[in-house]
């Protein structure tokens, strides 16, 4: 088996740790045919799926006035925080154990602060990220590189030393776009063409088994990766509090800072 070392793991929300994908894709549904449109299931795969909705707005809606793209991203921000979801079988306890084993992690989303937080709070992941990147925090979503930077950042960490779990081939790509490797999990067409470096079934196909200075990573029996775990921080002054040196995360329930 090939072995490559991470220090840290950036995970995608959806489709990964939760499966929202009929309530998402129903909302997208439901307000383009507001505007006359049906997009076809290969547009929902390339531009909604794993796609921050400014990205789906500009390739399904791009022809609309500007008022009226605007109206689109309303109607989103207004309905995604409440959409319905369920965990993804495996996801909670394989997060659990890398949190517990001390690996740095961020949670790189393109749902709002509102749906992570929801999200960690109901999934009992409390203390699970150091470090979150939500909708509207760059300037690009996914399939753009800008979150997945800005998420190593958050872990003082280059993408390099990161390794990405992804599902859908928008997420890979910005993955890919950031010099992250990616274990982009489930059955969608073209995650390897999109850059993926593993590809398994499934979340539960990924095992972790302890070992000294981390975890080992076995992707579907394919390959396996060493996940550094973070040193103790060193201890500060006398008085001090402790502190990570890490870019000031958001205030996600369960972050630790």
């Amino acid at each position: 088996m090939s072995m490559r070392e991470f220090a840290g793991v950036l995970w995608d929300l959806d489709g990964v740790l939760i499966d929202s994908s009929r309530a998402v894709v129903g909302l997208w549904r439901r307000i383009a045919a507001g505007y006359g449109r049906w997009p076809d299931p290969a547009a929902i795969r390339r531009d909604v799926l794993g796609c921050a909705p400014e990205h789906t707005v500009a390739t399904l809606f791009g022809d609309l006035p500007e008022a009226d793209r605007q109206d689109v991203l309303r109607q989103v921000r207004e309905a995604e925080p409440a959409l319905d979801f369920v965990a993804v079988p495996g996801a909670v306890a394989l997060v659990g154990a890398l949190r517990d084993a001390g690996l740095p992690m961020a949670l790189v989303t393109g749902a709002s602060d509102r749906r992570a937080r929801r999200v960690v709070r109901e999934l009992g992941l409390a203390g699970a990220f150091t470090a979150t990147v939500t909708w509207g925090e760059t300037p690009r979503g996914k399939p753009a590189p800008d979150c997945y930077r800005l998420g190593a950042e958050r872990l003082g960490l280059d993408p390099a030393d990161c390794l990405v779990v992804e599902d859908s081939s928008g997420g890979v790509r910005a993955a890919t776009a950031a010099g992250a490797a990616s274990v982009a999990v489930g059955a969608e067409e073209g995650l390897t063409a999109a850059g993926a470096t593993w590809t398994a079934p499934a979340v539960a196909a990924l095992r972790v088994a302890p070992v000294p200075g981390g975890v080992r990573l076995d992707v579907a029996g394919t390959a396996a990766v060493l996940l550094r775990a973070a040193p103790p921080a060193p201890a500060g002054p006398p008085g001090s509090a402790p502190g990570r040196g890490l870019h000031p995360a958001s205030t996600l329930p369960g972050v630790r800072r």
